[in-house]
């Protein structure tokens, strides 16, 4: 399949965005949108309304940013919240020795 004009735009515009794994690099739009802390329905929204003409790509740029930065933000955070334990559960069985 052919390549849209505005898949490759958001493949070669690079942004720095300062949290996450994404610290101290330039990564591209194509390569947030689709990174672990945007969420699968904002993704599909944003690239839905980038290809329709309805969000500038300064836009995305924002709101992806935004997103990141975030959830970042609350990952960094997570561990003196979770009192649940419900998303500790994992990392915790694997640090048991073997």
């Amino acid at each position: 399949a052919k390549e849209e004009p505005w898949e490759t735009t958001l493949k070669t515009t690079r942004v720095a965005v300062e949290a996450g794994e994404f610290r101290g690099r330039r990564a591209s739009l194509w390569e947030l949108l689709h990174s672990r802390y945007i969420p699968e329905e904002s993704r599909r929204e944003l690239l839905e309304l980038f290809e329709a003409g309805e969000l500038s790509l300064e836009q995305v740029e924002t709101v992806v940013s935004t997103i990141i930065t975030r959830a970042a933000a609350a990952e960094r955070a997570e561990p003196a919240a979770a009192g649940d334990g419900a998303r500790a559960q994992p990392a915790a069985t694997e640090a048991e020795p073997t």
